[in-house]
């Protein structure tokens, strides 16, 4: 039996399509939210069993992982405690879990959390076993939360603001890459058991080139503005002063100076993990996005 989370979000999604695409067998057991919209599950043709439920209810979790052998869990690394403790107290054999590369970050409030929960779920290998996978910045259809915000805001005006050189390099991961990669990671037990890995795009790409690419997907012609790194931090300052919810904080201006860029090496090595480009996986993002905006109209 697997068990999955996650599998009607934005790289679960993919996970699903590649489990049909490769006529997977077993028996799979998806926890889902009540209000989860459940028409591709139902339609997969696989030996699909849905529960409702949320990962806050430890009790649902212990009761609905009865008699499964692995699990991969998809929704957010917030829960894998959860997670975790209930496979644990059920004999789950392995659990693959989906974190994040923003554990590496060098300021605090974005990677203490992350940290804290990783480690202690880590030393509980004696117990269960652990695989865990750390995307970089998901992007790839309206669902991702970081890239098709940004899409809309080079749609819709002119100039855009860079804080910074623009310099610092990212290296964001399609949801696709994702999805098949949890498949492959699955499938290739004897070389992923208890194992790590980072997944990131194909190669790093300096944000101001991001941004360019962007425009350039969409036809527009953007002018972007550098803003001086002491004049971004004055300004944010100032900004949460005078507003108690400000749009950014001045940790955000500094983190986005930092570089975000990791190898995938071990998980080319291990599971063949080749990702896409960023130009390649940002042209389907784009054209959904115009797509709707084309509606709007």
């Amino acid at each position: 039996m697997l068990y999955v989370t996650g599998i009607t979000g934005h790289t679960g999604r993919w996970f699903l399509q590649k489990l049909i695409k490769e006529n997977y067998t077993g028996r799979i057991r998806c926890l889902v939210r009540e209000n989860s919209n459940t028409e591709s599950l139902d339609s997969s043709g696989l030996d699909i069993e849905i529960v409702y439920g949320n990962l806050e209810d430890t009790t649902i979790l212990e009761k609905s992982m009865v008699g499964v052998d692995t699990l991969v869990h998809i929704s957010t690394i917030l829960f894998s405690r959860n997670i975790v403790e209930a496979a644990i107290k059920n004999n789950v054999r392995w659990a693959i879990l989906i974190h994040t590369t923003g554990r590496f970050s060098k300021y605090k409030s974005a990677s203490e959390e992350y940290i804290n929960i990783e480690e202690e779920i880590l030393k509980k290998r004696d117990e269960i076993g652990i695989t865990v996978l750390r995307p970089t910045m998901i992007y790839g259809s309206s669902a991702d939360r970081n890239m098709y915000k940004l899409v809309d805001y080079i749609y819709n005006h002119k100039f855009f603001p860079v804080f910074g050189k623009g310099e610092n390099l990212m290296q964001p991961v399609h949801a696709k890459d994702l999805g098949y990669a949890y498949y492959n990671v699955l499938i290739n037990e004897n070389k992923t058991y208890n194992n790590e890995y980072n997944l990131s795009g194909k190669e790093a790409i300096k944000y101001l080139d991001l941004l360019k690419c962007v425009s350039s997907k969409l036809n527009k012609k953007t002018i972007f503005i550098n803003i001086p790194i002491s004049v971004s931090i004055t300004a944010a300052k100032i900004l949460n002063k005078i507003k108690k919810n400000a749009i950014i904080s001045v940790e955000q201006v500094l983190r986005m100076q930092e570089d975000k860029t990791f190898s995938y090496a071990e998980a080319n090595r291990d599971f063949n993990y080749s990702p896409m480009s960023f130009s390649e996986g940002i042209d389907g993002e784009v054209k959904e996005y115009i797509s709707v905006a084309d509606k709007r109209k």
